[in-house]
């Protein structure tokens, strides 16, 4: 059954995705901005909810949780404020992102969250734990999602993201630069200060690409430890930064600090399209998290009837072209490429060219052995 509510936001989002293909984004943003004030029905689109003139007052509120910063902004861009908008019904916002706290809230029979998009791992564990509730599919149109959105039973696929190779253009302007693993170890053709997370996936799995593991999941895992980190101990001494933060990567190449960088793709994105940082995405070899992270209602939600239309609305193929648009991380609903242009289509994890030339991260794999790589990984850096 679909929801008439629902449907006029998407209708109102389409004609906006539409009349702004092609622009750049602070165009496409500040089109965007200007039809949420102009229009009615989506007044709170522009943060305006509970003024003279906004959406019905809420009914009730879903509540969810998130990193805040950016990833709030385009969450409420792309999916809060529109839904709010048109169904009266508030989102909760609460901020840090805290799995923990999620699973002493499940563990305790006190679940004070309705709705979360997870990230890769923890997707594993909602389900692995008990903490997804099933979804009411005659609330949720499941025909207007992509086959790779239905991965789990209970789980609506969110976004995709991957870690990167990104090098400095300045130094390798031409066709003959970093293209791979192999190409960011190899130091003697490529010379210059390197940086990479500092964090044991998916740095092992690079690594071991670097080394001639073939890219291909089946032969990667399990992964061999002592390899990884012989060839590691190569690129030791030429790591100017381990980087922790999604500020840091971006200001490492804002600053010219390093020449090659591993890093998420949208951070990369939005220091090269936004700041002018003079450096490029290779997508060979990136390392993606493909359809691993999911929308989910959580087991005892507080309510479950209005987080279940929120989850109606998100997997849809335009507030995720809203949400691509916002902070380069790809759409799982493989018609929001539709509303892409396709320069910025191009700078996307699931974009088909880009995908076929990636690495797929076994998440199952290291949701079992996350901690004992952690262990050793930490080990290594500190000695």
């Amino acid at each position: 059954m679909k929801d008439n509510e629902v449907e006029e936001s998407i209708e109102i989002l389409r004609e906006v995705l539409i009349e702004t293909k092609g622009m750049d984004r602070r165009a496409f943003l500040a089109r965007l901005g200007a039809v949420a004030a102009a229009t009615p029905v989506l007044t709170s689109f522009a943060g305006l909810a509970g003024v003279p003139g906004a959406a019905n007052a809420a009914t009730d509120r879903v509540t969810t949780i998130g990193w805040g910063g950016a990833w709030k902004d385009a969450f409420d861009k792309a999916y809060f404020d529109p839904f709010t908008a048109n169904t009266g019904t508030q989102i909760q916002y609460i901020s840090p992102y805290s799995f923990p706290k999620l699973q002493a809230m499940h563990d305790a029979s006190d679940q004070q969250i309705d709705v979360v998009e997870a990230g890769g791992l923890d997707s594993i564990r909602i389900q692995q734990l008990g903490m997804d509730a099933p979804l009411d599919w005659n609330v949720i149109d499941k025909s207007v999602l992509s086959p790779g959105q239905l991965k789990y039973p209970n789980g609506i696929g969110a976004i995709t993201l991957s870690e990167v190779l990104v090098y400095n253009k300045k130094k390798w302007p031409g066709e003959d630069h970093p293209k791979n693993w192999a190409d960011f170890w190899n130091v003697e053709k490529f010379p210059g200060p390197r940086s990479m997370h500092r964090r044991a996936n998916p740095v092992l799995e690079a690594a071991l690409m670097a080394d001639g593991v073939p890219a291909d999941p089946a032969v990667m895992y399990p992964l061999d430890y002592d390899r990884a980190f012989k060839k590691l101990d190569e690129l030791r001494p030429h790591i100017a930064v381990w980087w922790t933060s999604g500020s840091q990567q971006q200001q490492l190449i804002q600053d010219e600090e390093v020449d090659l960088i591993c890093m998420w793709n949208g951070r990369a994105s939005d220091s090269i399209i936004n700041r002018n940082a003079h450096y490029k995405i290779s997508w060979d070899q990136a390392l993606y998290n493909g359809d691993v992270e999911a929308w989910f209602l959580l087991a005892g939600a507080p309510n479950p009837e209005g987080a279940m239309k929120l989850l109606d609305f998100v997997g849809r193929p335009e507030p995720q072209a809203v949400f691509a648009q916002t902070l380069f991380y790809g759409p799982t609903n493989m018609g929001a490429y539709d509303f892409i242009d396709q320069s910025l289509a191009e700078e996307m994890p699931s974009y088909p060219a880009n995908a076929e030339k990636s690495f797929l991260m076994d998440y199952n794999w290291w949701s079992e052995n996350l901690e004992e790589a952690t262990k050793r990984f930490e080990t290594w850096i500190q000695s």
